[in-house]
């Protein structure tokens, strides 16, 4: 089941919330929005990218009535999927989508060959150490570091120009899960508990990347519109602010600098690395 936000001025309220926070603590975000829900949101979309914010598109196939999660399908109807949200996105804004993001995080081996195909140029599609097989959203030992993808391996990273930035995440999660579905603590915001293990998640993600000479380093944390951002009893806009305020002071002790980037400025920083230093990919 698909959960969204009560209404159409919920969502919106939500919506803009969230970007007023991020401007507020000079942060990007990308903001991911279903092609069905433009003709409702279509203004706040074009208000977010006039104020510098990033779109991307949300796909879910559910609402453009297909009956399963986008990586349940086999390649030609997974392309058809994506090929048709990319249309309805079109015709609303008037600009194809380059960015993306699969609902519950779903995806097969197909997806980000699929997505360079299409014209889509990165995403935040994978979740390290996720399990859900019922929704096709599999990433136990993912690359948890942004990446260059592989054409038939949705795990690893390769050289395709589509360019993934996962969700920060406690990527080396049990191999084996104790239950059909796990999702392993991960960077959203509203996560009840997130207090208790976001620092530590925080170091232990930029500690890996600085061992592993990762060349883009990353924290990136997640939200929806149905959490309640700018209601009467908003506990997430401070979270947020306090979130920010520790990854500050998590930098800092790391030696790290801060650079707010949106998905886009990630691969294009990483790509001049890779220029500069005359390296593959």
């Amino acid at each position: 089941m698909i959960r969204g936000p009560l209404d159409w001025e919920d969502a919106e309220r939500s919506i803009r919330a969230f970007a007023d926070v991020l401007a507020d603590e000079g942060l990007r975000g990308t903001f991911f929005v279903a092609p069905e829900a433009l003709g409702r949101l279509c203004d706040v979309a074009q208000e977010l990218a006039q104020a510098g914010m990033e779109l991307g598109m949300l796909c879910h196939p559910q609402l453009s009535n297909y009956q399963s999660f986008l990586g349940c399908y086999g390649y030609d109807r997974e392309r058809e999927v994506i090929q048709l949200q990319k249309q309805i996105w079109q015709e609303r804004l008037g600009t194809a989508p380059v960015n993306f993001r699969g609902g519950f995080f779903s995806a097969s081996d197909y997806t980000f060959q699929i997505l360079c195909l299409e014209g889509f140029h990165q995403g935040s599609c994978s979740l390290p150490g996720r399990i859900d097989a019922e929704q096709c959203s599999i990433w136990q030992g993912a690359c948890p570091s942004p990446h260059h993808t592989d054409p038939l391996d949705r795990k690893a990273a390769g050289t395709m120009d589509f360019y993934e930035v996962p969700v920060t995440s406690q990527h080396d999660a049990p191999e084996y899960a104790p239950a059909e579905t796990f999702t392993p603590p991960h960077l959203r915001i509203e996560a009840p508990d997130i207090n208790e293990y976001a620092r530590g998640l925080m170091e232990r993600t930029l500690g890996w990347m600085d061992a592993e000479r990762v060349p883009v380093k990353a924290v990136t944390f997640v939200t929806q519109n149905s959490a309640g951002w700018g209601g009467p009893e908003d506990p997430l806009t401070e979270r947020l602010h306090n979130l920010a305020s520790l990854l500050r002071s998590v930098a800092q002790r790391a030696g790290m600098r801060i650079e707010p980037a949106d998905l886009a400025g990630l691969h294009q920083a990483a790509d001049l690395k890779w220029r500069s230093t005359g390296a593959g990919r």
